[in-house]
């Protein structure tokens, strides 16, 4: 086996390791499933879920905007690819630093943000998610027909 080429890949910092990693189809007889990085769901997570713009999340993650943008294509290709062929989706491995560890790898100050741009980006995340729970209230009412009317804590 030969050693591979070119520099070997950084650490990306992520915010939290997913409790459910592994996603199937249902009904489907197929047991493949495309194997996701933990790094590529933060990636995804960044730039689709919380709209940040690339920069932002390559800062974020503390690599450059050329290796976020890799492991983004990388992702949404595999996730294109398990929802086309139904095949399931895994999220495991990497090479990544949970961002509430201490890091002790050389990494040094430079790639961890501060406590205020954490707080702003998960306070852009909780306005984000109460958005869509306002969404997903008015959809529910108007099913409903308008008669019952849905509280603020939701339908639950």
């Amino acid at each position: 086996m030969t050693p591979p080429r070119g520099r070997r890949k950084g650490r990306r910092w992520i915010s939290e390791i997913p409790a459910v990693r592994c996603f199937l189809p249902d009904g489907s007889p197929r047991t493949e499933a495309a194997s996701l990085n933990l790094e590529e769901l933060e990636a995804v997570r960044l730039v689709d879920l919380l709209e940040l713009e690339q920069e932002e999340a390559a800062f974020y993650m503390g690599i450059s905007r050329r290796a976020f943008w890799n492991d983004l294509t990388s992702a949404r290709n595999k996730i294109a690819t398990a929802l086309v062929y139904g095949m399931g989706i895994c999220i495991e491995g990497g090479s990544y630093v949970l961002r509430d560890q201490k890091s002790g790898d050389g990494m040094g100050d430079a790639a961890v943000t501060s406590k205020d741009a954490e707080i702003s980006l998960l306070e852009r995340e909780l306005e984000l998610l109460s958005a869509r729970l306002e969404l997903l209230n008015a959809r529910i009412k108007s099913l409903k027909g308008g008669d019952e009317e849905v509280g603020e804590e939701g339908p639950l």
